[in-house]
């Protein structure tokens, strides 16, 4: 049988009590087999909101609740748009993914379907680009892609940022350049996007990134970043 040892400090004067039930009826207490855990009135271990692990997705799937985790910080960027193709003008850059962030009670939660949008092709010679997928978790958050830019012929506009939807914080990404401001893939909330090169449209470089329009001439835009989705989990 294992004893019960109760310790303090040897100066100290408080009085440690375990009352008895004013009943005829046994109560049992019992006590988590971890060193300094908190325990509630039904024996379980109390959360004390320490965070332990974290699930990072690149690509869609399903989050599985670890045992033990009582709540979860979800951040996610949507795909970003593909930057316009351009044939001796000016195209426009792709914009970056939105951005969603949400604290969520998962005691009553074991599962959520992870959703990573992709990011938008460049257009090629003289094409539009085509614009990021969305990027979800469950139906609590989410977050659209950046729109694309257009190609040189068809006016060169600048990509439009993804939205963000659902969370505790909400944001836009940054929109795609256009002629004046020099064609650049926008970025998203984890990074800026990139520049035109010589070859062509640079592809976004972080996660929801927009990809470059083709600035020289002949040349294809670049492809946006794909979405991203980490979960950080609280015991």
């Amino acid at each position: 049988m294992s004893l019960l040892a109760v310790q303090g400090g040897a100066t100290g004067t408080g009085t440690v009590s375990l009352v008895a039930p004013v009943t005829n009826t046994n109560r049992t207490l019992t006590l988590p087999d971890e060193s300094g855990a908190l325990i509630t009135s039904s024996g379980v271990p109390a959360s004390n909101g320490e965070y332990r692990s974290m699930q990072v997705f690149t690509s869609s799937g399903t989050w599985t609740k670890p045992a033990g985790c009582v709540r979860i910080q979800v951040r996610l960027v949507g795909g970003g748009g593909g930057g316009g193709g351009s044939s001796g003008g000016s195209p426009g850059g792709g914009a970056g993914g939105g951005y969603a962030e949400e604290l969520i009670d998962v005691t009553a939660v074991s599962t959520a379907t992870v959703t990573i949008g992709a990011g938008g092709a460049g257009g090629g010679v003289d094409s539009n680009g085509t614009g990021g997928g969305t990027t979800s978790f469950g139906s609590l958050l989410s977050a659209t892609g950046g729109s694309p830019g257009a190609s040189a012929s068809n006016g060169g506009a600048a990509g439009s940022g993804g939205i963000g939807s659902g969370g505790d914080i909400n944001a836009t990404g940054n929109d795609g350049g256009n002629r004046q401001s020099g064609f650049f893939g926008g970025g998203s909330m984890l990074g800026g996007g990139c520049k035109s090169t010589t070859g062509g449209g640079g592809t976004g470089g972080v996660f929801g990134g927009g990809g470059a329009g083709g600035a020289p001439t002949n040349q294809a835009g670049g492809a946006g970043a794909a979405g991203i989705v980490y979960v950080q989990e609280f015991y």
